[in-house]
């Protein structure tokens, strides 16, 4: 471990870069307090919040982020022993736990009758869980084969979950066979949408819908926004799966949809991911309303050059889940990069 505790304490060294098992590029996570973004979209790295952690757990590839009210950290990564490890927002490890999860890969945080529980897309273990903030699970999903949309439960490979206020979810099937599947609050299936369903572009190609949001902007017409991480572009969708709007992000990899204010937040996997798989990546930040790209983190700052979505430094290697806490601060995991902590970045004073 003692890689990691040199990263996370913020000195001057470096350990040197291992080959990341996924790719041919090296990594160092970042050390230094650098500034990312421009204008009034600036982020300031916080390159010591874990170091007063010296025995920190092995952890599998980190894949998604969640708050709980109380301002606790909870991330999802690919450990088989410990898939959920929660963080003080000081970097205080509170606790881990989790050998049920062959991939913890989506991650989602809901309050039902004052109580909160957590969301886990296992999409190596085809299931699904809702468990307590201690990890007790409460309820599992397997593939909906009533949809008759599955021959066998293996097909079924979620990614992440959306939820609803009356307590209804859809199931991102993004590394299965692409449908959207909404539930209602007991697990009882519903509908599906996306896939092969539908003619043209309300069908979802595979290798396409990996994360996404539910859009409240408009109270009494809520839409699905899409990340189609290898199809490099967004969807929108009525919750009953009528196409809405696809916007390209050609050069992209967007991963996840993170609504804060009047932004979207988007990590980027790679540049052109899966065309170039050594590529870094990027975060880019976009307007609520109109989607236009404002800025990119660890990306060029003129967002009118040919690929805005170019990595212009080696801050990032494949970024994956993004959290954009109570207090504004961003928390980032990554995919393949060495199983390197999530990153805490400050909003830039």
């Amino acid at each position: 471990m003692r890689f990691f505790i040199l990263l996370l304490a913020g000195a001057s060294l470096h350990a040197h870069p291992v080959k990341n098992p996924h790719s041919k590029t090296p990594y160092t996570a970042p050390s230094e307090a650098i500034t990312l973004g421009s204008g009034s979209h600036q982020y300031t790295l916080h390159p010591s919040w874990l170091a007063s952690e010296s025995n920190l757990p092995k952890i599998g590839h980190g894949h998604a982020l969640v708050e709980d009210s109380k301002g606790n950290i909870y991330f999802a990564n690919a450990s088989k022993k410990n898939c959920i490890i929660v963080f003080s927002p000081e970097g205080k490890i509170l606790k881990a736990w989790g050998d049920f999860c062959k991939e913890a890969h989506g991650l989602q945080i809901i309050k039902q009758d004052d109580k909160e529980f957590l969301f886990i897309a296992d999409s190596e273990g085809h299931t699904v869980f809702k468990t307590t903030l201690d990890g007790e699970i409460i309820m599992t999903l397997k593939a909906p084969l009533e949809s008759k949309l599955y021959e066998k439960e293996e097909e079924f490979k979620p990614s992440k979950t959306m939820h609803l206020p009356n307590g209804d979810f859809y199931v991102i099937d993004g590394y299965g066979k692409d449908f959207i599947h909404l539930y209602s609050a007991d697990g009882t299936y519903k509908s599906s949408f996306g896939g092969t369903l539908g003619k043209g572009e309300a069908q979802l190609k595979h290798w396409g819908p990996h994360g996404g949001a539910i859009d409240f902007s408009d109270p009494k017409n809520p839409t699905i926004l899409l990340a189609l991480s290898d199809q490099q572009k967004l969807k929108r969708f009525t919750l009953d799966g009528q196409h809405l709007q696809t916007i390209p992000m050609t050069g992209g990899n967007p991963r996840d949809i993170i609504f804060h204010g009047d932004v979207i937040f988007i990590p980027h996997l790679g540049d052109a991911w899966p065309q170039n798989r050594t590529s870094p990546g990027v975060i880019s930040i976009h307007d609520r309303k109109t989607l236009k790209l404002i800025t990119t983190l660890g990306g060029a700052k003129d967002t009118t050059v040919k690929n805005p979505y170019a990595h212009s430094e080696h801050t990032f290697l494949h970024p994956h889940g993004l959290l954009i806490s109570s207090t504004g601060d961003l928390y980032l995991a990554q995919f393949a990069s060495q199983n390197t902590w999530p990153l805490k970045f400050q909003p830039a004073k």
